[in-house]
């Protein structure tokens, strides 16, 4: 998905938004603002993708700020939040048989734990963490809105297993927070007998889970390999992705993608990448929502098959 009129009022108000919680005096802030509108006036497009210039306006605020990780106690609160819902949800869920049911009750909370997002936009950076984690129980509540999720059970309950090799499955993450639920998912494709990839990216750019983060969350004991999905960019980039991730991403008999900035770049190239690709995301604004003929902001579950 490129870049439309109204992305550029959104980008501008997410940093105006980022940069008032950076700690920093109201003199840096307006010389952010005014550095970010100067490189939009200058760059901005409807051919590039919005996660390019949101990474390019926050990569400036870091520069002139000096904050290599902004919103640090924020990150945190997040994951501590996600590695708390997680667990009572790995215990509510140990006592349910195998099926369809069950596995799209996951799929759900994998999608709802999106809004663990901080930035999000219509909530922003103000929000106490304690009233995202109430959206993440409503969100639950709700029928997704784009359900592909029997398309999906299908794949990955009868993907023949090679010969040698178990199927391998690259699962792409979005933010802090949802990535302790997103290891509940990898630990049930384990147990369908893929081998799982953990991208997570090489440096912390707003609310994107780096592989810090996932080392916080011990990522480690659940997925079969974690790499560096490249440096610090909203989603993963195209132009920017690491040697490990693009390997990845061509030797992956599945690929999952969290989050609405890795949507936009895999909703471009999955007719290049020829193979199934799960994503699951909320809507952050109409914007995308209109790609599924939806006005609202909606729980996705999108199957682009092979």
């Amino acid at each position: 998905m490129k870049t439309e009129q109204g992305c550029a009022g959104c980008i501008i108000d997410d940093i105006s938004g980022a940069v008032r919680l950076m700690g920093v005096d109201e003199k840096t802030q307006l010389e952010v603002i005014k550095s970010c509108m100067d490189y939009m006036g200058k760059n901005f497009d409807f051919n590039t993708l919005p996660s390019v210039f949101i990474t390019e306006v926050h990569r400036i605020a870091k520069h002139m700020t000096g904050l290599r990780l902004p919103f640090a106690e924020l990150r945190k609160n997040c994951n501590d939040v996600g590695l708390a819902l997680s667990k009572k949800l790995a215990t509510a869920q140990k006592p349910k048989k195998e099926s369809l049911k069950k596995f799209e009750e996951l799929i759900k909370w994998v999608i709802a734990s999106n809004h663990l997002d901080f930035r999000t936009v219509g909530t922003g950076y103000h929000v106490p963490i304690k009233i995202i984690e109430k959206h993440v129980r409503d969100k639950v509540a709700e029928p997704l809105k784009v359900n592909h999720v029997a398309q999906f059970y299908k794949f990955v309950t009868s993907t023949p297993k090679k010969s040698k090799d178990k199927p391998r499955a690259l699962f792409i993450h979005d933010n802090v927070g949802e990535i302790a639920f997103d290891r509940l998912l990898i630990k049930d494709l384990k147990e369908r007998g893929w081998f799982v990839i953990s991208a997570l990216r090489g440096g912390a750019i707003t609310s994107d889970a780096t592989l810090e983060d996932g080392a916080y969350v011990e990522m480690e004991k659940y997925a079969d390999m974690i790499i560096c999905a490249g440096p610090d960019t909203l989603g993963i980039s195209w132009e920017e992705k690491s040697p490990e991730l693009d390997e990845a991403l061509h030797n992956a008999d599945l690929i999952i993608s969290k989050g609405q900035a890795n949507f936009y770049l895999f909703s471009d190239y999955q007719k290049e990448l020829k193979k199934p690709i799960m994503c699951l995301l909320t809507t952050k604004c109409p914007y995308v929502s209109s790609y599924f003929k939806k006005l609202e902001l909606i729980s996705v579950a999108h199957f682009f098959g092979s």
